[in-house]
């Protein structure tokens, strides 16, 4: 795909002139983005575009002024689209857009995304707020819900899920009634359990195998869908309290029986059902809402000592996951691929790349080099943009020159 662009000799001029909205529809600029637009929606007719990364092998070939014309092309087809600033070294977008008073991507990785949750209200932080928040910030203890007459307790290690307890689970729903219900144990049985239960502290999934009343595999679907249900209990809460308290990593000490991973269980059944009265909140007052109909940026934010380190985060996976949830297209636009390893760590997280090299100054060798850490990556490019083409040194100038006349 081959494209041509423009110098500018301000800020003020680049941020007037930087979307094709101040160009004619039927200008060759303006019409080559329409088939850059057309060509990636032919590359994705098996799958759903949700995400793509706009990188280069160096600076200055004009994969920003390509990231925002793309992500406006794409907005004029009636998609909500976002265009992120990921370039958190020498961000050019942010610079050029006004960004009033947004953190930016930083400052979401590093400050929103570390607030404290000791204590507060569930009107406030929602429960899925704050398993994400603990995941983030790696804590270790015990998160209690309590909203009304009911109470929950989440504990974490390192911020990963290891178990729940919903204490004031009704009768009929707790581990022991169903296993009697479905006459996987005596009554007998579950007596004996769990007297032995009050006295060492054990779950009791670990008992009934430790005694050789069950075996593993009849227990673990009983097991799984007992902590599902907690998990989906304690998402309900939309008002009471909550409060973290710390304990050491010695407390999940003692031997237990665990099926499966309540994180993967969690990510695999819940998801869609979470409610972000916090994250929500603060991440969209830090989006601009540009002047172009469907077109929104969240600029890259203070520059940090370590944007590769907040790059290849679960932080950045979580933003990335929330954002294609609540836009249709997200275009990122990120550094170069030869100074810094950031679009290689990004590349991988989106459903495609773009490589943009500019005509006549980029070496052959540095873009195939390029090309070889993408896929060393495993990213899927898509395909290269020739960029600043000088039209009137091309054979179909003509051809232009006929259909569209020599004026922009």
């Amino acid at each position: 795909m081959k494209l041509s662009g423009k110098k500018y000799k301000s800020k003020a001029e680049a941020s007037r002139k930087l979307f094709l909205a101040t160009y004619p529809d039927k200008s060759r600029f303006a019409e080559s983005f329409r088939n850059l637009r057309i060509n990636i929606h032919f590359s994705f007719m098996d799958k759903e575009l949700k995400s793509l990364l706009i990188t280069s092998s160096g600076q200055e070939e004009g994969k920003t002024t390509t990231s925002a014309n793309l992500a406006y092309t794409i907005s004029r087809a009636g998609k909500k689209v976002l265009i992120i600033d990921a370039d958190m070294r020498k961000p050019s977008l942010s610079h050029i857009i006004h960004s009033q008073n947004s953190l930016g991507l930083s400052g979401l990785l590093s400050d929103t995304l570390s607030a404290d949750v000791r204590s507060g209200s569930l009107s406030e932080f929602g429960v899925s707020d704050l398993l994400w928040l603990l995941l983030f910030q790696k804590r270790t203890g015990c998160l209690n819900l309590t909203e009304g007459d009911e109470k929950i307790n989440i504990y974490f290690l390192q911020g990963e899920l290891v178990d729940i307890q919903w204490l004031t689970r009704p009768e009929e729903k707790k581990m022991a009634t169903l296993l009697l219900k479905n006459k996987v144990v005596t009554q007998e049985q579950i007596e004996q359990v769990l007297i032995r239960k009050e006295n060492t502290g054990q779950k009791l999934g670990f008992i009934l195998i430790n005694m050789g009343f069950v075996k593993e595999e009849d227990l673990s679907g009983f097991i799984n869908l007992h902590m599902i249900e907690g998990l989906r209990n304690a998402l309900q809460f939309k008002s009471g309290k909550f409060s973290f308290n710390k304990l050491n990593d010695s407390h999940f000490a003692q031997p237990s029986f665990e099926p499966s991973n309540l994180n993967k269980l969690y990510r695999q059944v819940l998801i869609g059902e979470e409610e972000f009265f916090y994250l929500q909140k603060k991440i969209y007052s830090n989006i601009v809402k540009t002047n172009e109909e469907n077109l929104f940026f969240l600029p890259s934010g203070p520059l940090p000592p370590n944007p590769a380190e907040l790059l290849d985060s679960r932080r950045m996976s979580f933003l990335l996951s929330f954002f294609e949830r609540r836009f249709d297209v997200l275009i990122i636009d990120s550094p170069p691929i030869l100074p810094a390893s950031d679009a290689l760590i990004l590349a991988p997280q989106t459903d495609g790349v773009v490589l943009i090299v500019k005509a006549g100054m980029t070496n052959r060798e540095l873009v195939k080099k390029t090309v070889e850490k993408l896929q060393m990556a495993k990213a899927n490019l898509i395909g290269v943009v020739l960029n600043q083409v000088d039209f009137k040194r091309e054979a179909y100038y003509k051809y232009y020159s006929k259909y569209y006349g020599e004026k922009e």
